[in-house]
């Protein structure tokens, strides 16, 4: 709490700004005056003017004192509530990460040095003013003074924000049929693999890393090049030391001599990328992957592949756009993840017929392969990286019933 002497001393003191010289109560916005008053001073407050621009209206009273914040506080604007974004805040609305992603932007913040002490938020007549002036400016001056002011966004059309199903809720998951897209049934999956919860982003990263690090692998196993002491030729000296008019040379060998040696060469050694990470870590980074995914609501269970009866890709990325919206330009990308078992027996001829390709239904295998951002594989395959890679994970229950049976 600041006592009336200080907020006094405060008030009579003046900051100047880009237009015009307003008393310090109605400039300051960059601060909240809650801490002593011998912290505070002048020149902090020229520094949030000097890095943010002009500091707006939007405080709050302290025992007669007008206090200001940093944090975007919602306000009520002409019957709607509104969200202030000051300039000095630079986030792109596009993302989802950003408090303002989706909203609708209003206006430019008309507030100015030009208000008065009372105007703590711009009326029509003030936004009328407003545009005569911007008309008269030129189309650079404009875009610089709102970029300035700052950006209203309306709260009218905020999303509601998405809740995770909380344990062991969550791990009740209902089973697509992949024919029809609807629901065949219900299925409760095992803590021990979905129940993870809090998800350890390093336990995922180490996973990853080693990963990408195995599949560099083993490289430049076979290069090598010859040093002097290895290419054929002769150790007699070329030419007399001195009194030819050319460079001094002991042999016919050197690097820089046509048919010589390979200066720094790659000696044939190879070079071993690969990482150690215990096999513990990575099952636990795996069941936080399969936990993860099951709390985004982006793990996708379904009864069978065989029953499509086709490998035709039109016929298979019309299933999976009714799925998920999986396929396509603007689709969402998926893992596929089946068990198929190799081969069976034909009960009227005798004969084995092919079912499955790399442990996956054939026709899922081939139909899948000209899909746009789909990738199918056995569930032997399962990693860490392709989960999290891919937004949707597509898993059949055969595929489930061996991964519960193995990490389980």
């Amino acid at each position: 709490m600041i006592s009336s002497s200080i907020a006094q001393r405060f008030t009579s003191h003046a900051i100047r700004g880009r237009k015009s010289i307003i008393p310090l109560t109605q400039r300051l916005d960059g601060l909240q005056i809650s801490t002593s008053a011998s912290s505070i001073g002048t020149s902090s407050v020229r520094r949030q003017q000097r890095g943010g621009g002009e500091l707006q209206h939007h405080g709050m009273l302290l025992g007669g004192v007008q206090t200001f914040s940093t944090r975007s506080q919602p306000i009520t604007l002409n019957d709607e509530t509104v969200l202030y974004i000051p300039p000095n805040l630079k986030i792109d609305p596009r993302t989802s990460i950003s408090p303002f992603a989706g909203l609708q932007t209003i206006f430019p913040n008309p507030i100015g040095s030009e208000m008065d002490d009372s105007d703590n938020v711009p009326t029509a007549n003030n936004l009328e003013h407003s545009e005569q002036i911007d008309g008269e400016n030129d189309h650079d001056d404009d875009e610089e003074e709102a970029e300035a002011a700052g950006v209203y966004y309306s709260l009218s059309n905020k999303p509601e924000p998405v809740y995770a199903i909380p344990l062991p809720l969550r791990l009740n998951v209902p089973i697509v049929d992949f024919v029809s897209s609807s629901e065949a049934g219900t299925i409760h999956l095992s803590p021990n693999i979905f129940g993870k919860d809090p998800i350890r982003t390093d336990i995922l990263h180490r996973c990853v890393i080693y990963q990408r690090n195995k599949k560099r692998g083993r490289r430049n196993g076979g290069a090598k090049t010859k040093t002097i002491g290895e290419v054929s030729g002769s150790g007699k000296k070329m030419r007399n030391q001195k009194g030819g008019g050319v460079a001094r040379a002991g042999h016919k060998r050197p690097a820089h001599w046509r048919g010589g040696a390979k200066a720094h060469g790659p000696k044939g050694s190879v070079q071993n990328y690969e990482t150690k990470l215990n096999k513990k870590v990575r099952k636990l980074g795996l069941c936080m992957a399969l936990s993860q995914k099951l709390k985004e609501g982006n793990l996708i269970l379904v009864n069978s592949f065989s029953d499509v009866g086709t490998y035709k890709t039109k016929v298979m990325a019309e299933k999976m756009q009714n799925l998920a919206g999986i396929g396509g330009k603007n689709g969402s990308s998926a893992y596929i993840v089946d068990h198929t078992v190799d081969q069976i027996m034909d009960e009227n001829d005798n004969e084995m017929v092919v079912t499955s390709l790399d442990g996956c239904d054939i026709h899922l295998k081939v139909g899948c392969q000209n899909i746009l951002r789909t990738k199918v594989t056995n569930q032997q395959n399962l990693n860490v990286y392709d989960i999290l890679k891919h937004e949707k994970l597509v898993m059949s229950l055969s595929a489930l019933e061996q991964i519960e049976q193995r990490y389980g």
